[in-house]
């Protein structure tokens, strides 16, 4: 099984590292694969970088946590141009990953992503509804 999680599902994750988010996304590279692509990577590697994030964990500690993530999951390389609707644009990459690697879902926290339920029968799932689906594994 193959799985796209986005940005801000993963820095849930990465900042409560004793919390659902994190446990869910053990289990799924328990389960299958975690999948990214050049631009999820180079999005997720910005954000946790950001200042705001220091209240939460020390930098260091964030980055090693992305990093161990990272390398249980295998990069894939998109090269879909066609146009993907969604109502946010930036938004994009992670249908274009889900559809590329062949992903059997996508999580996200993101309502621009939710809203769509599916992309090309690639099901959008909350952390709520990937734990059931997950764990039913």
């Amino acid at each position: 099984m193959r799985f796209v999680f986005d940005t801000n599902t993963l820095i849930s994750a990465i900042l409560k590292p004793n919390g659902t988010v994190m446990q869910v996304v053990h289990v799924a590279l328990q389960k299958g694969i975690i999948v990214f692509s050049a631009e999820t990577k180079a999005e997720i590697v910005s954000v946790i970088q950001r200042e705001k994030f220091n209240v939460y964990l020390p930098l260091n500690d964030r980055l090693k946590s992305l990093e161990t993530i990272l390398a249980k999951a295998v990069q894939v390389e998109t090269k879909t141009t066609d146009v993907i609707a969604c109502r946010d644009f930036t938004d994009v990459k992670f249908l274009r990953l889900a559809f590329e690697a062949k992903a059997d879902c996508l999580i996200t926290g993101d309502a621009d992503l939710s809203v769509l339920t599916a992309f090309r029968e690639i099901p959008i799932l909350s952390i709520a509804e990937f734990r059931s689906f997950i764990t039913a594994l």
